[in-house]
């Protein structure tokens, strides 16, 4: 066997064993929620929040806009990327299990928990977070640029409301 043809073998192997084992690992327990605090007027988030509602079938992620939820930002120890803080809106916060990740972390943490195939691009976790966090940060950077903003925070409507943290079911007119 050729040369390349061996090393060509090795790293479709790894690829293919870590596609399988890196988005498991990245999983939270069973029972343990999942919550996705985004920019709510970056297009590019909420594009990233969409996709995510469509592709988790098992309803375990949860959303919050940044914008709307620095109170529980602060209470996860998040506060500094809350709406005023000291890094406002700059990345992606996910909390599972009163542990918040951020960046790259974040979006993988989140992508791992998505229906197949989609979940197998959580293995480029197995890439050094300090390259996975600059590519990270140079398309945070020019998000509003390359992808537009919107003047408020867009407001969920129908079942996909029932994902968002703030959600309150709407009681019939006639229940006080």
């Amino acid at each position: 066997m050729p040369r390349w043809a061996a090393i060509t073998v090795v790293a479709a192997s790894a690829a293919l064993y870590a596609a399988v084992t890196v988005p498991a690992a990245l999983r939270p327990a069973e029972g343990v929620d999942t919550v996705l605090f985004f920019d709510g007027v970056c297009n590019l988030c909420d594009g990233f929040v969409n996709f995510v509602a469509d592709h988790d079938s098992s309803r375990r992620v949860r959303f919050g806009a940044i914008q709307r939820h620095a109170d529980a930002l602060h209470r996860a120890g998040a506060g500094r990327y809350a709406e005023g803080g000291a890094e406002a809106l700059s990345t992606l916060v996910v909390i599972q299990d009163d542990v918040f990740y951020l960046r790259s972390d974040a979006a993988l943490r989140v992508i791992a928990l998505l229906d197949a195939p989609f979940c197998y691009v959580a293995a480029f976790h197995a890439l050094p977070a300090a390259l996975r966090d600059a590519g990270y940060r140079l398309v945070a950077r020019h998000r509003y640029k390359l992808f537009g903003a919107s003047d408020t925070c867009r407001a969920p409507t129908g079942r996909f409301k029932s994902r968002f943290i703030d959600y309150e079911p709407e009681k019939p007119p006639f229940v006080k």
